[in-house]
């Protein structure tokens, strides 16, 4: 009985999930589901997807015609991407399904459109269902569910589903097992064996009695019956004396107490039935229980043999990076920044250069369209960008930042070298340092490069962060400066140096016409910095310079050329100070050992003025 009912158990787990929960495409599905949210979009926890392996399938459509978007990603991208957004989390998933969310608070938005966006491991966009299957990666990843306009609150139908390979076929087996287990027990209760009637071996019937203890006594009394009488061949009957070994005993009834039934003997060959010791029930010897055992536990090796590679995986990984941008994508982030830069040139448009560039690089453009319209200069013509080698280092969280060189299209003697940065998962990518590197520099091969870190100090000739300071040191301190021996000669540093002595000795020669003249650079508190494979370090520093000059008693300053003009008019003038400020961007290159190479420093003028 106990194998038919595990069999019935095991024979409905299996049916009920191969013919009901699964189906011949290895795929449970949800069944469309109603999805919504208050917010902007509707995003999976990371412990949702806490198994890898199987295909994920997600098909989802608008209850209000609008278009949809769904994607895949890493934890830490949308994260960063609905950071401080209203938004709905699923956060548990139940089969009968039912689905279990909790708003999260924040702003309305609007969030830039999730299509635009490349960091998504899988997505689909546009109007009517939009379907996605993905195999299930080993680490945090979450699924989003949003308008595609990144605008507006979802109201969505979602049907989810999990494609386990062979899953189908496992529940087969379980199904077929369960119904050989079931037929097996059944089989079992109809034939099982029955105790069999003693045989007398004479030809008369003899009854054999065994000594009966009538005393009076706790344990309960056992009556004694004698065996029933079966007629002996034909021809003399001779009495059968007691089995061998045993006391001959009496034949005839015995007397009982009053109340205490007999009992049976045992058969002849059999051994005796004994009463129970009190406080313990009767024992017994299950029948078939070994060949029991025997088939479950073959089921059961059978079942996990075959099922054991329908179970996912759990997740081991706790962590996850990936490069910035791949090559395809940076590809089409410079292309847009060509065709965009062209178009903020040719017109001046401070607003427009500011969507593509950020950091000081956007000041410097900025300054420079105000120079040139003070100066009524030709916009500038046309370039683009060409043949960019990508480095894309490896990330887990924003900002995030990859570096490029590229061709001029109309400077083939130098190669723009071009730091681009992207602030959070929906922000678009800025470039955020650029410079011209001669071609008779040689650069090292960007691909491969990681950010620098800690231990990179150590392995370096100069720590990056230490070079940029001791650049700033330098160019304050001229060339007396101890920090000068760290580097390379440089043309542009040499010519700024130079002219910082030759504005001061002028000054010097109109006795009494100022009170001191400072030129002050300073370094940021962290400059990118990047190792390439061949060790050497590429570091980005943006300087900058602060010039002050205080005038003498009686005196007065003023600006009296270009590109000052440009923000103080020559009319202008200044008791107090003269005051300008100036950006230099500086690639430094610092090999594991030896001196800092300067392999580019250029110079933009972005604000001039006094007191």
């Amino acid at each position: 009985m106990l194998l038919a009912l595990i069999g019935l158990v095991v024979a409905v787990v299996g049916g009920v999930a191969a013919f009901w929960l699964i189906g011949p495409d290895d795929t449970v599905q949800s069944g469309e589901q109603a999805l919504s949210s208050k917010g902007l979009a509707v995003a999976s926890t990371p412990d949702l997807l806490n198994r890898h392996g199987p295909v994920l399938h997600v098909d989802v459509r608008s209850t209000k015609n609008q278009p949809v978007f769904v994607g895949v990603a890493r934890d830490f991208d949308v994260s960063s991407y609905l950071k401080g957004t209203a938004y709905t989390k699923l956060v548990q998933v139940q089969y009968p399904i039912a689905l279990t969310t909790q708003d999260a608070k924040g702003t309305a938005g609007p969030l830039a459109a999730p299509d635009t966006l490349d960091w998504w491991v899988t997505k689909a966009n546009g109007a009517g269902t939009q379907s996605i299957a993905w195999p299930i990666e080993d680490g945090p990843y979450d699924v989003v569910v949003m308008n595609a306009d990144g605008k507006t609150a979802p109201a969505t139908q979602v049907n989810l589903g999990i494609e386990i390979p062979h899953a189908f076929r496992t529940a087969l087996v379980i199904f077929a097992v369960g119904i050989v287990l079931l037929a097996l027990g059944i089989l079992l209760v109809l034939f099982r064996r029955r105790p069999k009637k003693a045989q007398p071996t004479g030809g008369a019937t003899t009854q054999v009695l065994y000594p009966q203890d009538n005393s009076q006594s706790s344990q309960p009394q056992y009556p004694q019956y004698p065996p029933a009488q079966q007629p002996g061949p034909a021809g003399p009957q001779q009495p059968q004396g007691p089995p061998p070994g045993r006391p001959p005993v009496p034949a005839g009834p015995q007397q009982h107490p009053q109340g205490q039934p007999g009992s049976r003997p045992p058969a002849y060959g059999q051994p005796p039935q004994r009463p129970p010791v009190q406080g313990q029930p009767p024992q017994q010897r299950p029948s078939g229980g070994g060949t029991v055992r025997r088939i479950v536990g073959v089921g059961l090796a059978f079942g996990l043999v075959t099922g054991c590679s329908a179970i996912p995986e759990p997740n081991s990984v706790k962590v996850l990076t990936r490069p910035a941008i791949t090559d395809a994508a940076a590809v089409a982030v410079i292309k847009h920044y060509n065709d965009v830069n062209n178009k903020a040139n040719s017109t001046r448009n401070s607003k427009l250069i500011a969507t593509i560039e950020g950091g000081n690089l956007v000041r410097e453009s900025q300054a420079g369209y105000t120079i040139d319209q003070y100066a009524k200069a030709k916009p500038m013509t046309a370039f683009t960008y060409t043949k960019s080698v990508i480095g894309a280092p490896e990330f887990g969280s924003y900002p995030m930042r990859f570096v490029s060189s590229s061709g001029i299209s109309d400077n083939p003697k130098y190669r723009h070298v071009g730091l681009w940065e992207r602030e959070t998962a929906g922000s678009p990518w800025m470039l955020t340092f650029a410079a011209g590197v001669p071609t008779t520099v040689k650069l090292p091969d960007l691909t491969g490069v990681r950010p620098a870190t800690k231990a990179d100090d150590t392995r370096l000739a100069v720590a990056p962060q230490l070079a940029a300071t001791s650049l700033a040191t330098y160019l304050t301190g001229g060339t007396k400066s101890p920090r000068a021996a760290a580097f390379q000669p440089n043309a542009q540093i040499t010519s700024l140096l130079a002219g910082i002595v030759n504005n001061r000795a002028e000054k010097a020669k109109q006795r009494g016409s100022t009170r001191g003249i400072s030129d002050d650079f300073a370094a940021p508190s962290q400059s990118p910095a990047f190792v390439t494979k061949s060790g050497t370090a590429v570091v980005f520093v943006s300087l900058t310079h602060e010039y002050t000059l205080l005038p003498g008693a009686n005196w007065q300053f003023w600006w009296a050329g270009m590109p000052e003009n440009a923000f103080s008019p020559a009319t202008v003038k200044y008791q107090s100070s003269l005051t300008s400020t100036t950006i230099h961007d500086a690639v430094l290159l610092i090999p594991p050992k030896g001196k800092i190479q300067v392999a580019s420093f250029e110079s933009q003028l972005i604000e001039a003025g006094g007191y």
